[in-house]
């Protein structure tokens, strides 16, 4: 797993980040999600290591990056919660719940495995042994288990606050921009036309879904790695 990567520990200031990191070239930055760590990209990240360096990080709270500590406000999901309706509330009902205080940790921590569905559909055969390995210890970590939460409790409070001020102040992202998105997952069911969600974000916006489910850096690792090569040239 990760032929020709490193793996470090790099003091950012307030968490020290496990980063793996390898090839050579321009910086690639490759950021997981939840609950993964950053050996999901196990199968992806060597692909474009042939022309750019690829870095790999445990995002802050998560894997075995240092967890930052819990405060009141628990210092882009703005635009999901106000397109939120009766069908993302049952869909993606986690948001919420991750959202309350104490409780999500009880759940979640009473069985880790029956909670992320271990064996029914995150198996080792499915995401690789080492990346299951590395992706079930840190479901077992409840120091881990809570940064986690605590990342979607900024989600509906400081983070939807910053959203809003930017969306007051017509700020956009000003450097072109690729969304990619799993066809076999529900955003497109959810949304219609997923691009149409970051137009009023953006200047420079193109993208298009991906034959995956949820995870496409397991399911798919080719094709986002493919549309990475066809994207940078534009961004030169």
């Amino acid at each position: 797993m990760f032929d020709g990567f490193s793996l470090d520990r790099v003091d950012v200031g307030d968490v020290t980040l496990r980063v793996r990191h390898g090839g050579s070239g321009p910086p690639v930055l490759l950021l997981h999600g939840h609950p993964r760590t950053h050996t999901t990209w196990y199968r992806v990240a060597p692909l474009p290591a042939e022309r750019f360096t690829v870095v790999c990080p445990d995002t802050r709270g998560y894997g075995e990056s240092t967890k930052p500590a819990t405060d009141g406000e628990h210092t882009p999901i703005g635009e999901a919660l106000a397109r939120c309706d009766a069908r993302f509330a049952q869909a993606w009902y986690h948001w919420f719940f991750f959202a309350q205080p104490d409780k999500p940790e009880q759940a979640i921590n009473h069985d880790p495995d029956a909670w992320y569905g271990v064996a029914a559909k995150n198996s080792p055969e499915r995401l690789g042994a080492e990346n299951f390995a590395d992706f079930r210890r840190a479901i077992h970590d409840p120091d881990t288990v809570r940064a986690m939460l605590d990342d979607y409790r900024a989600g509906l409070g400081v983070d939807r606050a910053h959203d809003d001020a930017d969306r007051a102040a017509g700020r956009r992202i000003t450097c072109p921009a690729l969304v990619l998105w799993s066809s076999r997952d529900d955003l497109a069911d959810l949304y219609g036309d997923v691009l149409g969600v970051w137009r009023d974000w953006t200047t420079d916006l193109r993208g298009h879904a991906i034959d995956s489910g949820h995870h496409m850096a397991e399911d798919n690792p080719e094709a986002p790695a493919a549309a990475l090569a066809g994207f940078f040239p534009h961004t030169g």
